[in-house]
């Protein structure tokens, strides 16, 4: 049985040929390559047959978080690692994540270092504001040393700015790894437009089950600095502060929250965080299924970009 499986979802960008070349120049050789794509497969990218191991998935239907569970349903490694489809693995970057995990069997989910492209985690302002108060208590007492955590009111924020070494909810899918015991039994859930707290969602899963989730200073990936699904255009930022506003909505099919406290919060808030917010609370309450609940937020960020 292969060692590692690594999983790309992409829609064959001209990026995903240089991730592939740095994968062959790996130090580990033992793991196999997963693709899930949409679009035309050029001999080009098929070539690369030649000299890794590699599985092409043809994705028909759906957006990211389907991608992501075609390449969980299918791994066969030990342990996943993903990586996005315009980022670069360092050398040792297999090795580190198989050592890592070799020596925390605690750990689910782990994140190596990434450099390069950032993103913003929006509801953060959120937690400046609040962070005194109810809406920002840990969800439960498993969250108090997170320092990317769950509150009470079903959002991810981060108490502090992350150094690494740390347990977090603040997994990054450009370099994510996963046991096997954790990876058969979680799943995205396919609620939103553009895969916001995928990473986020199995953590949640993961910690159900009793592992931890954490960061560790080692596995370095580069992420190249390109327009993508977590990093949007100008045009594209309101609709993405919306959709990460509606994670309670997700929560509550791992955890149950009290839409009572999100209701009285959501009066406290305004602009885009407001409507995340409450179409989580729609969602919820109307008991809405993942597919339903996007076609909603779709037709949500449809109207905001044509005001």
């Amino acid at each position: 049985m292969v060692s590692t499986t690594v999983g790309i979802p992409t829609l064959l960008r001209n990026s995903l040929k240089k991730t592939l070349e740095a994968l062959m120049n790996q130090s580990e050789d033992d793991f196999e390559v997963l693709i899930t794509y949409k679009g035309n497969l050029t001999r080009e990218i098929e070539n690369f047959e030649k000299y890794l191991s590699i599985k092409f998935i043809e994705q028909k239907e759906g957006l990211f978080e389907e991608a992501l569970n075609i390449i969980l349903s299918n791994a066969k490694g030990k342990i996943l690692i993903t990586i996005d489809d315009d980022a670069l693995p360092s050398k040792d970057w297999i090795r580190d994540h198989v050592i890592f995990h070799g020596n925390h069997k605690n750990v689910g989910i782990a994140s190596g270092k990434v450099t390069g492209k950032r993103w913003i985690n929006y509801p953060n302002y959120l937690y400046e504001k609040f962070k005194s108060t109810k809406y920002m208590e840990e969800y439960s007492e498993v969250f108090k040393d997170y320092v990317g955590y769950l509150t009470k009111t079903g959002l991810s924020v981060d108490r502090k700015e992350h150094k690494g070494n740390e347990k977090t909810l603040a997994i990054v899918g450009v370099n994510m790894s996963l046991k096997r015991e954790v990876y058969n039994y979680v799943r995205a859930i396919p609620f939103t437009l553009r895969g916001s707290y995928n990473e986020t969602i199995l953590s949640l899963q993961a910690i159900k089950m009793g592992f931890e989730t954490r960061t560790f200073n080692k596995a370095e990936v580069y992420h190249i600095q390109n327009p993508s699904l977590s990093t949007p255009t100008k045009d594209e930022e309101s609709g993405l502060i919306v959709e990460k506003h509606t994670l309670p909505y997700a929560v509550s099919f791992i955890f149950p929250l009290e839409v009572e406290l999100i209701k009285e919060f959501s009066t406290k808030v305004q602009g885009e965080a407001k409507i995340g917010l409450e179409l989580a609370l729609k969602g919820t309450e109307e008991k809405m299924k993942p597919t339903d609940f996007r076609f909603i937020l779709r037709k949500t960020v449809n109207g905001i970009r044509n005001l």
